[in-house]
């Protein structure tokens, strides 16, 4: 079983955030009146050796909504080639794409809270199930961190991390109602969804991983 990252729950994410990249997705592109599920832009950002990803959607007006990560670090990474197709730990019915290395699990109700999946030998482990990192009704958005996640892929060769984002309801085969990026709208409950296609964020060289390491330990002392 291969120890793939470090799942951390920053307690401050007024952090020096050197690097960062927007992705976004239309408003109003779900088949449900849900406006809690309907994402709106998802955000990859570097702290020190650590990635941020923050997902915003049209409007986080309740206590509930659950939330999927889904990234893919390439092929054959560290010999495994990722899951097989719509193979998720919740279930949920999002086929169209095999090779996914990790799964993020993220709820509101009852407080908030996520669990972290990845691919091993043939099947999911857990590596984290706890509070949620941050949750910003003002701004709509919910944030993660993955403890030095960039170091670890840079370390084993992996340049860039394709990646999905979606939401969903709580039945273990539910859809998911929104997508990001350009999938269009998905069939909504009862129906199944389909990943067209993935995002990507590139890894920085080495070198600047260095110079972005050092930042953010620099921040860290700080606060």
């Amino acid at each position: 079983m291969k120890n793939l990252i470090g799942i951390v729950v920053v307690t401050s994410l007024v952090t020096s955030v050197a690097l960062a990249e927007m992705y976004y997705d239309a408003t109003g592109d779900i088949a449900t009146g849900n406006a809690n599920l309907d994402i709106t832009s998802a955000e990859m950002s570097i702290s020190g050796g650590d990635l941020l990803v923050t997902i915003t959607v049209d409007d986080l007006n309740g206590d509930w909504g659950k939330y999927m990560v889904f990234m893919d670090y390439g092929d054959d990474y560290l010999g495994e080639f990722g899951a097989p197709e719509n193979h998720n730990p919740w279930g949920r019915d999002v086929s169209g794409y095999a090779g996914f290395d990790s799964f993020t699990g993220i709820w509101l109700d009852g407080g908030g809270g996520m669990s972290q999946n990845a691919w091993s030998s043939g099947g999911w482990y857990e590596q984290f199930n706890g509070p949620l990192v941050d949750i910003d009704f003002a701004n709509n958005s919910i944030t993660i961190g993955y403890m030095d996640l960039v170091q670890t892929l840079d370390a084993n060769g992996v340049t860039e991390i394709g990646f999905e984002v979606g939401s969903t309801g709580g039945g273990s085969s539910d859809p998911a109602i929104d997508l990001l990026g350009n999938e269009g709208v998905q069939g909504g409950w009862g129906q199944g969804s389909t990943i067209t296609d993935l995002q990507y964020f590139t890894i920085p060289a080495p070198s600047a991983l260095v110079l972005l390491a050092l930042a953010g330990l620099t921040n860290r002392r700080r606060h």
